[in-house]
């Protein structure tokens, strides 16, 4: 797939205009994480901040640039191991000897071309009863011009997620749409304007909005959001009662 690595950049750079966001996805996923957790496309490590009291955090990542930043700044905790991998890769399987209950991903697999190989590695390194979190952009209809300049495949729902984690020989357990503001604008910037990249001011209010934002969504289910939680569970090896 062609993307602008520029756009790409300048979307990195620009996320950390929205640390409310960012907070907002990890209380998502915090009542889903186990002890041992290994998260997939760590970046500069934005997320492994909140694990740093886990038993076990391992990250990886396809950049080593990305890992070697991660590793200058977590290096010296006995619990905190990054490395680069490839989710896609055969030797992926080589990391079950942690012992993980827990693998997640924060905006990642869209940008996997092959993503039923990466969810079955994924699967493959996950001790048997063990927890799958992703979070992923949601909906084909959002898809425009922002998704193209950074390199996305593709964005899902309920449905086309549940699918590929069964091909998987994974149990989806729980799905819910986020952020139902964010795909508006989404919506207007990569649909209608046709931008490469969302704009900072736009950033910046939004991310004083989500708070208020947060709250309304803890009462309701959304029926649409800018992305998609899925919760899955490996039930292969998994000892069943008869």
């Amino acid at each position: 797939m062609e993307y602008s690595e520029i756009a790409l950049q300048q979307v990195r750079e620009r996320r950390l205009l929205i640390d409310q966001v960012d907070l907002w996805l990890y209380e998502n996923i915090a009542p889903y994480l186990g002890r041992r957790v290994l998260e997939i496309g760590c970046g500069l490590g934005n997320f492994a901040r909140h694990l740093i009291n886990r038993e076990l955090y391992v990250g990886i990542d396809i950049s080593e640039e990305s890992v070697a930043h991660a590793m200058d700044v977590y290096g010296s905790y006995p619990n905190m191991h990054v490395c680069l991998a490839d989710v896609t890769d055969t030797t992926f399987g080589d990391l079950r000897h942690f012992d993980i209950d827990t693998v997640f991903s924060l905006n990642v697999f869209e940008h996997i071309e092959d993503d039923i190989t990466a969810l079955r590695n994924a699967r493959r390194v996950l001790r048997p009863g063990g927890t799958l979190i992703l979070v992923v952009p949601a909906h084909d209809w959002l898809y425009g011009t922002m998704d193209r300049s950074i390199g996305h495949y593709r964005r899902y729902n309920k449905q086309k997620m549940a699918g590929r984690l069964s091909q998987a020989g994974l149990t989806c357990i729980t799905q819910r749409y986020i952020n139902a503001l964010g795909s508006i604008g989404w919506l207007i910037n990569g649909k209608i304007l046709r931008q490469d990249v969302p704009p900072t001011g736009q950033l910046h209010f939004f991310n004083r909005l989500v708070p208020l934002l947060k709250r309304l969504e803890r009462s309701m289910d959304m029926p649409f959001g800018i992305s998609l939680l899925t919760v899955a569970r490996n039930d292969l090896g998994v000892a069943r009662r008869v």
